[in-house]
């Protein structure tokens, strides 16, 4: 699967790109199934923090009626779960990756992203660079492969074109007793912005976008899952000053190791 000129063009001058079909059927309904299994009880042992559920769920604020329709996040499913672990290697994904920031890549912090219908959770503009203590952040980008259709009803990805060119903003932690931890939003940058694109994809289909560009999701007001894989990238050739989180495990998933790097 490799990039155009104009797809690359695209990333480089809008800060991110759209990619159809990165996902097989057969894949997409192999991760959600193996998702429905953990989210109906079968984690393993050790592993249960890892799938966290919506804090609207856990105050009692929203009631539900399927364990998997109160599930956020599953965090680093690929660290414990055989079905996930060969996910951030996927061969079509690192072939887009590499055609946007090189050909040696480690692959950190993998999530199946959760937006259930009836929990209205949203999540401001944001960089994920804020989270990221190492760079260049032009050598860093996040994938967003949608396992359901998404669009604006179900919370899909709103991207906000060309602002990766900014640089670092400062971000805050919105205000509110319903925030899921770790959840930050960019000082000026609350609500719609004018010129933002809502993403729409059907299932298989990916956006690759820069560690910088703000983006957000909004609430699932559908009656419908909104279920995604994510995973960020880096070149193998970025740098830390030592501040990295210990959720951001590097994983040499193609190329080779630079002596000195993450």
């Amino acid at each position: 699967m490799m990039l155009t000129d104009a797809q690359r063009k695209h990333y480089e001058e809008e800060g991110y790109v759209l990619i159809n079909n990165v996902l097989s059927r057969d894949e997409i309904d192999r991760y959600k199934t193996r998702a429905r299994e953990l989210a109906n009880g079968a984690i393993p042992p050790g592993a249960e923090k890892m799938l966290v559920r919506d804090v609207r769920v856990v105050k009692g604020e929203v009631h539900v009626d399927d364990p998997e329709k109160g599930i956020w996040k599953l965090m680093q499913p690929d660290w414990y779960d055989k079905t996930f672990e060969p996910y951030p290697a996927t061969p079509a994904i690192l072939d887009v990756v590499e055609g946007l920031i090189g050909p040696d890549i480690k692959a950190f912090l993998t999530m199946m992203i959760y937006k259930p219908p009836g929990v209205h959770a949203d999540h401001p503009f944001h960089q994920d660079s804020f989270y990221f203590a190492f760079g260049p952040h032009d050598l860093i980008l996040g994938s967003w492969i949608a396992l359901d259709k998404t669009d604006i009803e179900n919370g899909t990805l709103v991207v906000l074109p060309r602002s990766h060119r900014l640089d670092l903003i400062d971000h805050d932690t919105p205000r509110g007793d319903m925030v899921n931890f770790g959840v930050f939003g960019a000082h000026g940058y609350e609500g719609s912005q004018q010129g933002e694109v809502a993403l729409n994809l059907e299932p298989g289909d990916g956006a690759f976008f820069h560690s910088r560009l703000l983006h957000r999701t909004g609430p699932n007001t559908s009656t419908r899952h909104r279920r995604v894989m994510t995973v960020h990238f880096a070149s193998a050739k970025c740098k830390t000053d030592g501040g990295v989180l210990p959720q951001l495990k590097f994983r040499l998933v193609r190329g080779r190791e630079y002596e000195g790097c993450i």
